[in-house]
């Protein structure tokens, strides 16, 4: 048998160890809701930006890729008119044709003319 003040000591303990885990648990307030919380949407990339947007060439010949959003920079390949292609944002440059922006292209390093492509969404600033 055990002395009463030790028993009492553990008494004491175990009721305010079992208060302080049911106040982790938390009680509604007298007349508040205990319906389920709202959930969550459904996935985070519906809420998310895309990554990228399509555009679709439009000139004649085909346009060319460059190193910086300016004519006077390295030429790293072209593309052929019609084809869609994904611009990740877009920047002021050198102005084409009466237009000043330039795509980033997503996939791939390097800049397009903004003067030849129609973009299928709203292109963000880079």
């Amino acid at each position: 048998m055990q002395p009463f003040f030790t028993s009492k000591v553990m008494t004491t303990v175990a009721l305010t160890a079992g208060a302080a885990a049911l106040s982790m648990l938390g009680s509604a307030p007298a007349g508040a809701s205990t319906a389920s919380p709202v959930p969550a949407p459904a996935s985070v990339s519906s809420v998310r930006a895309a990554a990228y947007v399509e555009g679709r060439v439009v000139s004649n010949l085909p346009l060319t890729i460059r190193s910086e959003a300016t004519t006077n920079s390295a030429a790293l390949g072209s593309f052929p008119p019609g084809t869609i292609i994904r611009i990740k944002c877009k920047v002021n440059g050198q102005v084409v044709d009466g237009n000043p922006r330039w795509y980033k292209l997503y996939d791939r390093a390097g800049w397009v003319a903004a003067r030849y492509v129609v973009n299928l969404g709203d292109v963000p600033w880079c």
